[in-house]
C-alpha cells in the first residue's frame, strides 16, 4: 500500500490549483500540480502516474 504524503496547509487546495494553472515555468508548474494533487488526497503513486 502506498504511503500517504502529507503537506502542511499553508495554501488552500484552490490556491495550489491556481498557482499550478498560472505558472509559466514548466518545472514550477509540475511542482504546484503535484502539491495540488496531494492536497486533494491523491496518493503519490497515483499522482505521478497521471
Amino acid at each position: 500500500m502506498p504511503r500517504k504524503l502529507r503537506i502542511v496547509p499553508h495554501l488552500s487546495s484552490a490556491e495550489l490549483k491556481e498557482r499550478y494553472q498560472t505558472s509559466c515555468d514548466p518545472v514550477e508548474s509540475r511542482r504546484w500540480h503535484l502539491l495540488w494533487l496531494v492536497s486533494e488526497h491523491e496518493t503519490l503513486t497515483s499522482a505521478l502516474n497521471n
